[in-house]
């Protein structure tokens, strides 16, 4: 299989996603497209907007429209989905198809709880949740499908963004 310039970002809400994206396509000198904020952009509006207004459903038909646009007219990038993307077996199709390098990050539980707390008016499958417990069971029904669409996982407990980075840039050079 060949690939292209492309680095896809896939993973549980709160791994870090979008922090490594933005210091991988600095570092890289690729653009950051981070498909949320795309989402937002396209809409006009914030992602716990579209979820009030739409239910998740229509957020997911939105996030599986931005992902097509996104892979059918952009390159030389990286993109960090959002956490919930590739449970549309569609989106997972187009994510393979697309022949980008993909990499799936991880974090122990805590940490992404963590992180969670400090933001959970940002992410509305968390809003009046117990964060640990949600958190682990959408990672635990996320699962077999961030595996299925990743080329590569890496663990970022103990790393810091620049050791992920190098990590992610190893990787795609001796794929």
């Amino acid at each position: 299989m060949t690939t292209n310039n492309n680095i896809i970002i896939v993973g549980i809400t709160g791994v870090g996603k979008t922090t490594i994206g933005k210091y991988l396509a600095d570092y890289l000198g690729k653009q950051f497209i981070d498909l949320d904020k795309y989402i937002e952009f396209m809409c006009g509006v914030d992602i716990p907007t579209v979820f009030e207004l739409e239910g998740e459903e229509g957020f997911r038909n939105r996030e599986t429209l931005a992902l097509r646009n996104i892979l059918q007219s952009s390159d030389d990038f990286v993109l960090s989905l959002g956490g919930g993307c590739v449970i549309r077996p569609e989106n997972r199709q187009m994510i393979m198809q697309d022949n980008s390098f993909v990499v799936q990050l991880i974090a122990s539980l805590d940490i992404i709880v963590d992180r969670l707390i400090k933001s959970p008016n940002k992410r509305p499958l968390l809003a009046n949740q117990d964060v640990k417990q949600k958190v682990e069971n959408l990672f635990e029904s996320r699962k077999g499908f961030y595996d299925a669409v990743s080329d590569a996982t890496i663990n970022t407990t103990n790393l810091r963004p620049i050791h992920v980075i190098e990590k992610i840039i190893n990787l795609v050079n001796n794929k």
